[in-house]
Parts: C-alpha cells; sequence; structure tokens
C-alpha cells in the first residue's frame, strides 16, 4: 500500500514515540517538493531526512500531471464556504492520492470536506492519524488501541474525538 502525505502529518509523526509504525504500514509515501519546504524544526528535518535516505519517502516524479486537480482543489476551496481553504501542500497530497488511487495521510479539515462533498473527489481515501493507528491495530503492530492513541496524543497534543464513528 502506497500513500501521500502533507506537512501536519510529518510533524506529528516526528514527534510520535512509534513513529516507526508508519513504515510498517506502507510500502513508501509520495511527498512534494512544497512539504519538504515546510519542514523547518530539527526533529522533522532529522526525520524527514531518515525517510527519504530509506527511500521510504520518494519525491512525486509526475508533479506536472496532478497540477490540474491541485487547481481544481483549490478553486473549491477558495470558493465554498463549507471547505476550509487548502494551502498547496495539502492539494498535492490529494491531487497525488487521487491520480495514484492510494491513500492521503492528512489532518487538514479542508481536504476532507472535498471528499465528502465533492463527488470527484469522493473515491479518495483519507486517512488522519486516527485512521492509520486503527489500521495498525487491525493488522495487529498495535496491541491496544486506547492506549496507542493516548501514546499519540501525549507526543503530539492531538486531541482524539471520545467518541468516534464505528
Amino acid at each position: 500500500m502506497i500513500a501521500s502525505i502533507d506537512t501536519c502529518f510529518l510533524i506529528d509523526w516526528s514527534r510520535y514515540r512509534r513513529r516507526e509504525l508508519l513504515e510498517r504500514a506502507f510500502e513508501y509515501v509520495f511527498v512534494t517538493e512544497e512539504v519538504l519546504s515546510e519542514v523547518r524544526t530539527e526533529r522533522t528535518v532529522e526525520y524527514v531526512s531518515e525517510l527519504l535516505a530509506r527511500g521510504f519517502l520518494v519525491i512525486y516524479p509526475f508533479k506536472s500531471e496532478v497540477l490540474p486537480i491541485v487547481r481544481r482543489a483549490l478553486e473549491l476551496s477558495t470558493s465554498d464556504p463549507r471547505v476550509p481553504v487548502l494551502d498547496p501542500p495539502e492539494a498535492y497530497a490529494l491531487a497525488i492520492a487521487y491520480r495514484e488511487s492510494c491513500v492521503c495521510l492528512t489532518e487538514n479539515k479542508g481536504v476532507l470536506r472535498l471528499v465528502e462533498y465533492y463527488d470527484e473527489f469522493r473515491g479518495v481515501r483519507v486517512w488522519r492519524s486516527l485512521e492509520l493507528i486503527e489500521h495498525l491495530y487491525e493488522r495487529g503492530l498495535v496491541r491496544d488501541l486506547e492506549e496507542e492513541l493516548e501514546r499519540y496524543s501525549e507526543d503530539t497534543g492531538h486531541v482524539f474525538p471520545k467518541e468516534r464513528p464505528g
């Protein structure tokens, strides 16, 4: 399984004590220069450098081919008040997932709303950290789901809703 990733997701996972789990969930993950240019803290730079060196993070080679999808996502996010405005890194992560039929790793509400409200994006699988950790649990890579979500929250400051669907 492959994925595309945005900056915030990378930053959060660089803080997570079990960040190696990302590499157990996917064969590789696409990233763009826009995402990499937003990485600034030493911890995240180190993490991203390690992932690039191991070939797990792959710079997306067909960026110009997803540009129309990126433009469409940005256009929709600026014209529909129900959708928080996207920045280019999040739009690229969505567009890559759309084109490659892979998972989009993001916490961005704009991406989530585009997938929810627009049929053209409805088929894109968007995973937040919650869905990724649930996937890891289902695969037996995490023993206790609630405990793992608590660890992730402690490390990243990310708060999961108490009541979750499913």
